[in-house]
């Protein structure tokens, strides 16, 4: 079987894949990823086949500022912030600049089946002018249904071009949707259309070759270990006043910090550190997180499943997307706290942390959390189940 793998170019959606990716191919099936310019060389450490599809979020951005050039997008209020990107941004932006290059590729290609990452909107139409099957699967939350609505009218046009009927899901929910995220963390009940989710466990990508933890980390000192990241993609002056205010905050009390800050900015660029506080531009999850005793990051389902899923209490501080929601959930179910961007100060991060490192509340609540992700079925079983999607279309 070959499957063709489709996502937005950024790590947050290129790394959730790799877990199924790596069991698909485990299973002896032929892999090939598609993704923006920003990607390639990630996708391409990861030994598949790799096609550059689609543009990149910088300059997705600036058609967006060409199309709605009073940049109201920078307006919203938390609650209306994937109300708007989806269909806008995903639907209008993303998914034809995806389609105009992926549609050729999977022409040529040809391959039976197209998984993608859920925010990817093309991928549903290039499969279906293609006559074979999609997969999704979801990196966080489920989208409500005035999500889904907004985004099926937002490419609805696309698959009218090619005489192709417009799903009402956008293609999300053409034919399996693998949901990462368990149950309880989910704030949105499924509507009737929506019974092709089933449940994946959410799994931290493995290292890819190369990568392995700096000596420090190792050969530190016995205290707790707390790791915070805004995710590889986002280096705003927002981010980089949130990482001083974690620096100042958490600075030389008993307990290590590991921060990471992407690619965009240098770890010099906060020196002098206090001794307990290492920055580093990126280090695997499935590598760190075992030594940690808690995590802050933004609310991005990548690190905030990762925790989750070893028992790892979270301080979520929430940029934008669906961090809010995550943020809220996460803070509801007693499995950490969250702060918004204007409560983000040295003595709360201080406080914060040291709540979920020291009351019981907390540590109970990430670890019914990580007792519901463990029940879920691993990527062998949606490998199973994309081969039976695969068989029943022949």
């Amino acid at each position: 079987m070959r499957v063709l793998v489709s996502c937005i170019s950024a790590h947050g959606h290129l790394q959730p894949l790799l877990p199924l990716v790596r069991a698909l191919a485990d299973a002896g099936h032929e892999i090939a990823i598609a993704t923006g310019p920003s990607m390639q060389s990630r996708a391409r450490a990861t030994g598949f086949t790799t096609f550059e599809a689609g543009i990149d979020a910088q300059a997705a951005f600036e058609r967006l500022a060409e199309v709605f050039p009073d940049q109201e997008y920078n307006r919203l209020a938390p609650d209306e912030i994937l109300d708007w990107y989806i269909p806008h941004l995903f639907g209008e932006i993303l998914a034809p600049a995806m389609l105009a290059d992926l549609e050729p590729l999977a022409q040529s290609w040809r391959p039976d089946v197209i998984l993608h990452d859920i925010w990817e909107l093309a991928a549903p139409i290039a499969a279906a002018h293609l006559g074979i099957p999609s997969v999704s699967q979801a990196l966080g939350i489920r989208f409500s249904n005035s999500m889904i609505e907004a985004a099926a009218k937002a490419v609805a046009p696309l698959w009218q071009q090619r005489r192709l009927e417009p799903d009402p899901t956008a293609g999300i929910y053409r034919h399996l949707c693998l949901d990462i995220t368990p149950p309880t963390l989910q704030p949105y009940e499924p509507a009737p259309y929506y019974d092709a989710i089933r449940p994946l466990r959410p799994i931290a990508p493995p290292p890819i070759p190369g990568e392995r933890l700096p000596v420090w980390i190792e050969q530190r000192r016995a205290v707790p270990l707390v790791h915070m990241t805004l995710g590889t993609n986002f280096s705003t002056n927002s981010d980089l006043s949130m990482f001083r205010s974690v620096i100042e905050g958490l600075g030389n009390l008993e307990m290590d910090i590991a921060i990471t800050i992407g690619f965009e900015v240098a770890p010099t660029s906060f020196e002098p550190l206090p001794d307990n506080v290492h920055i580093e531009s990126y280090l695997p999850h499935s590598l760190l997180l075992p030594h940690c005793a808690a995590v802050i990051c933004h609310g991005g389902p990548g690190t905030t499943l990762s925790a989750l899923a070893l028992g790892l209490p979270l301080l979520v501080l929430p940029q934008g997307a669906d961090q809010y929601i995550v943020g809220d959930l996460v803070q509801r179910v007693g499995a950490g706290l969250r702060l918004v961007p204007s409560e983000v100060t040295p003595s709360n991060i201080r406080s914060s942390v040291l709540a979920l490192l020291h009351e019981r509340i907390y540590q109970s609540g990430a670890r019914r959390l990580q007792r519901e992700i463990a029940a879920m079925p691993g990527p062998d079983e949606g490998v199973h189940l994309i081969e039976e999607v695969v068989h029943a279309q022949r």
